[in-house]
């Protein structure tokens, strides 16, 4: 007859006999240590430090996933697919809202600002006699519109879902307010007879207010990856010097952009009618006024192309910034180039509607590898 024996159990320093069974971490021929115990017994994997956490991290994820299974980890495929959905909707507004940006830049350039002299009709109407001009001015307030709708609608459709208000609060109540600054300084623009100070704040609300949607859509597009059969990788690691480079190019590009719209709300283009000099063979020939403007914009868009160039090389081995970053020095080399030719062939609306698309590319571009690279852990 085998010989029966007593294990004491871990945990409570109760006997526990065995069976015989031959399942588990029950055998007498497994260890205690075995790797197959169940969870909460000393040997479980579960127990293990490094096995720990990343059951922790796990958990976290399934927690912040607003579409798992309550009685496990396998996602609602409805459910990630609306999530997708939404990401796209938000990213397909981010493509009007470039759409809206290019058309306010030649909105300016045919000098149809203030081709609609009240706010928000247009000669008292919600629907006014068209000539180009008004067409311009009366278009680029039918898509501003919509574009605001299109947000809305978006944000009520996310909000409804209670799983993703934690994630996703934040940057929508952000995007909301820079939508809310933006059509106040779209009446003040007209109401001021477009100063300076409120086409420059219009600019750059603009263009962070795309970029706030394409984080948006990036943001529900990797909640709906983490949620999956194959969760999204954890961030990849940068170095200070590759963040420092990446933040370096984005802050010098946020100000490239500002002394862009004061350069075009003063009529600065041509105040510097030559190149590579700026009139009469001098290079900087005055740091005041409108030339001082044009002079300031020249310079800072030399160091753009550098700081870019010097960002994309820096994060050569950084899988996800190397791609923005790989398109944002493709861009900002045709951004030079188009520049130029602004300048040289007098500032032709199409060249100056071109200019104004690639800055608003490069926003786009950049700013998500600055977000990128921000959220990646330093090594070490």
């Amino acid at each position: 007859m085998p010989e029966r024996r007593c294990r004491f159990d871990r945990g409570s320093g109760t006997p526990r006999r065995n069976t015989g069974s031959t399942s588990g971490g029950d055998d007498p021929s497994h260890s205690l240590e075995s790797p197959r115990g169940p969870e909460g017994h000393p040997g479980s994997r579960a127990n293990r430090p490094g096995e720990r956490a990343n059951d922790r991290r796990t958990r976290s994820l399934v927690s912040a996933s607003p579409h798992l299974e309550q009685n496990g980890n396998a996602p609602d495929p409805g459910s990630v697919l609306g999530i997708r959905r939404l990401a796209l909707g938000f990213l397909g507004l981010a493509g009007v809202t470039y759409a809206l940006i290019v058309l306010g830049a030649l909105v300016r350039a045919h000098g149809a600002g203030l081709s609609c002299p009240d706010w928000p009709l247009c000669f008292g109407k919600v629907i006014p006699a068209f000539d180009a001009r008004i067409a311009f001015e009366w278009s680029h307030r039918v898509l501003a519109g919509s574009v605001g709708l299109g947000f809305l609608t978006l944000s009520a459709l996310t909000l409804r879902k209670a799983g993703l208000r934690p994630q996703m609060g934040k940057g929508l109540l952000a995007a909301g307010l820079l939508l809310a600054l933006q059509i106040v300084l779209g009446g003040l623009t007209v109401l001021r007879l477009l100063a300076s100070w409120t086409v420059t704040t219009h600019l750059l609300t603009g263009n962070a207010f795309a970029l706030a949607l394409v984080l948006l859509g990036r943001k529900l597009w990797a909640l709906a990856d983490a949620s999956g059969p194959d969760p999204s990788p954890r961030p990849e690691p940068a170095t200070t010097s590759q963040k420092f480079a990446v933040v370096l190019a984005g802050a010098l590009l946020f100000c490239q952009i500002l002394l862009g719209g004061l350069v075009s709300s003063n009529y600065a283009g041509l105040a510097c009618p030559d190149w590579p000099t700026c009139m009469n063979g001098e290079f900087f020939p005055s740091w005041r006024g409108a030339q001082g403007l044009h002079v300031l914009h020249r310079s800072f868009g030399y160091a753009c192309f550098l700081a870019i160039f010097f960002a994309a090389w820096s994060g050569r081995n950084h899988r996800v910034v190397r791609r923005w970053l790989a398109i944002a020095a493709l861009l900002v080399s045709a951004q030079i180039v188009v520049g130029i030719t602004n300048v040289l062939l007098r500032l032709p609306v199409e060249i100056t509607g071109l200019h104004s698309a690639l800055a608003a590319g490069l926003v786009c571009c950049l700013g998500v590898a600055v977000r990128e690279i921000a959220r990646s852990p330093t090594p070490g």
